[in-house]
């Protein structure tokens, strides 16, 4: 990469890296630093509520993760700046190609090519397959096991189940079920009206 382009993303990087620096020293403002009794500047939290106080609790994780996330990237950007200074910089850290100008001027602190990122973040098949719950290997379709209308079942199954307890959910006003499953198609009192 010749020096012209070096220094408009050496640029970039120092602007960002201003702007990152400014936002941390907002947050660091405007977020309070002490425990949450020396927040609520009060000796008990008997009289507040308990959502309150997780409510505040919460709010103050989320802005201590946001500032380090602000922080996370400070770091990338200096390292990019470091890169820059070792005539490291634009240069894949897998597979030792020129990255994409397009790709540094969306991401002027990547470290590898689009090729090698896709390449190495593609989650393995193997872990792909055990990322569902465990319950769905023994849970089937709706009913799972006492569904058997396929089978050529003509007693009660877990479908006529549902449909003899849907038809106790209807309203008096007109008669029709409040859930989309049973709005009078298997009640036989209103198959003849």
């Amino acid at each position: 990469m010749d020096k012209k382009k070096l220094e408009h993303f050496k640029k970039l990087l120092l602007q960002e890296r201003e702007e990152l620096v400014a936002t941390v020293d907002l947050m660091e403002d405007a977020e309070p630093n002490d425990s949450l009794a020396e927040y609520y500047n009060e000796l008990s939290y008997y009289d507040n509520h308990p959502s309150d106080v997780g409510t505040e609790t919460y709010e103050m994780a989320m802005n201590l993760n946001l500032k380090d996330n602000e922080i996370r990237l400070i770091k990338e950007v200096d390292n990019a700046l470091k890169r820059i200074k070792n005539n490291q910089y634009g240069i894949c850290v897998s597979c030792g190609k020129e990255i994409e100008e397009e790709r540094l001027e969306i991401l002027p602190t990547a470290l590898e090519c689009m090729d090698c990122e896709n390449k190495n973040n593609e989650i393995p098949l193997k872990y792909k397959t055990h990322t569902r719950p465990v319950e769905e290997e023994v849970l089937g379709m709706p009913y799972g096991r006492t569904f058997k209308d396929a089978d050529d079942y003509a007693g009660f199954d877990g479908e006529d189940s549902w449909q003899a307890v849907a038809r106790y959910n209807k309203t008096k006003k007109s008669n029709k079920a409040l859930d989309w499953y049973d709005n009078n198609m298997y009640d036989e009192n209103t198959l003849g009206k």
